[in-house]
């Protein structure tokens, strides 16, 4: 049987290449996108493999000023930091790519704003997450209490030569002797504590209680951030190696004394005020030792006020998440930073009044009211009151820090001293004789007697205040 011709249009299956195969290749070739060859699957990097590059920004190209609001520190100050912090810093295999200089500072940047991202001339560095800048914080503040960099910037006066200028200062500055600092406790917030609870509640909050005391100068000399917020004033003074050595010294028979506030217990070693004392009290010498001794122990309130307002990370809104142990580093560490600060003499940045009255609440709550039955020491009363006979006998006139007086007008003058007399009609004062004008002046008019300059009249000479011209001898 004959086969069937192929009808018009077949193509064969067996056929290698045929004509409309060609076709269809041809318009897909020309209306499809060409295939693209697949990309390499890229792992995303952590964010501790970020190494800063070149190009991005630099905090040192700020200038001077913008670079000192911004990390609180000058330029030199800054590389001097990082080159003292380099054989100290912790190591870290994670974060072995970044440098020195740009952990401290990231660290710098958190002590000063409390924050952890930061922009720089206002754009974000994208090296800087929040990741970085906790670990940063954490190994810098580590470093930064290194016994070598605490001992450097941190000192008691433990030789009698020092001892001494730090009295003459308090001396001169305020006529209280024998004074070597003013001591104040402050409240750090910090995050809730896995063991030891109890201990750090201060009624109010989880936080470390941080007894500072300085010195005339405002220069933190000592500095304990190891207790926690239940313990009161006198507890962590007591346990303080301070206390002992100011206990030696005054048994050995030099005064040395601290001056305290009203939490504080009456110690022979610690002058705090005296009690039921108040503005209203009349003149006496209980009330101008009490005017002294708060004149005094300002300077320790000025210290932790401008501590915590050039390191805003030691806010009571601050330091939520950091842990007992590495919150004590970082308030070590913004100590060590403020005398650096204090002794370049760097401007403060002040408080708004939102974080004074905050800071203020937060301290007066954990703090709690003073309280009415304290254990008085017999041999520190008897301290108190020879010092308070001793200023009493050696008072000299404070002058006022008020705000000047309005300058009086001439008839007010005249009122003031003479309110009884009426001045002679203007008809009567011509036909007077200037002689007797002037002696009648002389009598009536007290306000126009001429000034008569004695030659009694006491000489300052630089650097010594009036009324005493000696140091004080014990």
């Amino acid at each position: 049987m004959a086969e069937k011709p192929p009808e018009e249009g077949y193509i064969s299956v067996v056929d290698e290449e045929p004509e409309i195969f060609e076709l269809l290749k041809w318009d897909s070739s020309h209306t499809q996108k060409p295939e693209q060859p697949p990309r390499p699957i890229e792992k995303p990097r952590s964010p501790e493999k970020r190494v800063l590059k070149p190009a991005e920004l630099d905090p040192f190209d700020l200038n001077e000023p913008a670079f000192i609001e911004a990390y609180r520190l000058s330029k030199d100050l800054a590389r001097n930091l990082c080159e003292e912090l380099k054989p100290v810093m912790p190591d870290s295999i994670k974060s072995i790519e970044f440098s020195v200089e740009s952990k401290v500072m990231a660290a710098l940047s958190f002590f000063a704003t409390g924050k952890f991202q930061k922009s720089i001339m206002g754009k974000s560095d994208p090296s800087i997450t929040q990741y970085f800048v906790s670990t940063a914080v954490v190994q810098v503040a580590e470093a930064m209490n290194h016994p070598a960099i605490v001992k450097k910037y941190i000192h008691f006066p433990h030789l009698r030569q020092e001892r001494d200028i730090i009295k003459a200062r308090f001396y001169m500055k305020y006529g209280i002797p024998n004074v070597v600092g003013c001591v104040e406790c402050t409240h750090v917030p910090m995050a809730r504590p896995d063991d030891d609870q109890k201990s750090h509640f201060n009624k109010s909050y989880h936080s470390k209680k941080v007894q500072v005391i300085c010195d005339s100068d405002l220069t933190i000399i000592s500095v304990d951030a190891t207790a926690g917020g239940s313990y009161s004033h006198s507890h962590v003074l007591n346990r303080h190696a301070v206390r002992i050595d100011l206990e030696s010294l005054n048994y050995s028979g030099e005064p040395c004394w601290l001056i305290g506030g009203s939490h504080y217990t009456q110690k022979p070693y610690i002058m705090t005020p005296i009690p039921k004392i108040t503005k209203k009290s009349p003149v006496s010498p209980e009330k101008y030792y009490t005017n002294i001794h708060a004149q005094t122990h300002g300077a320790v309130v000025e210290t932790i006020k401008q501590l915590k307002s050039r390191w805003k990370c030691l806010q009571a809104n601050c330091n939520k998440q950091f842990d007992p142990h590495t919150v004590a580093m970082m308030i070590v560490a913004c100590c060590v930073l403020h005398n650096i600060c204090n002794r370049r003499g760097l401007p403060v940045v002040p408080m708004t009044q939102t974080e004074e009255r905050l800071e203020a609440m937060k301290q007066k709550v954990a703090n709690g009211p003073i309280p009415r039955k304290q254990v008085e020491d017999a041999n520190g009363i008897q301290a108190r009151v020879r010092l308070v006979e001793r200023l009493w006998n050696e008072r000299r006139v404070v002058p006022e820090c008020g705000a000047p007086k309005k300058r009086m007008s001439k008839k007010d003058r005249i009122l003031e001293h003479q309110p009884h007399v009426q001045p002679p009609p203007p008809q009567q004062q011509q036909h007077h004789h200037p002689q007797q004008l002037i002696h009648q002046t002389h009598h009536e008019d007290m306000s126009k007697r001429p000034r008569i300059i004695s030659m009694t009249t006491p000489t300052y000479s630089i650097g010594v205040p009036p009324g005493w011209g000696h140091y004080p001898q014990h």
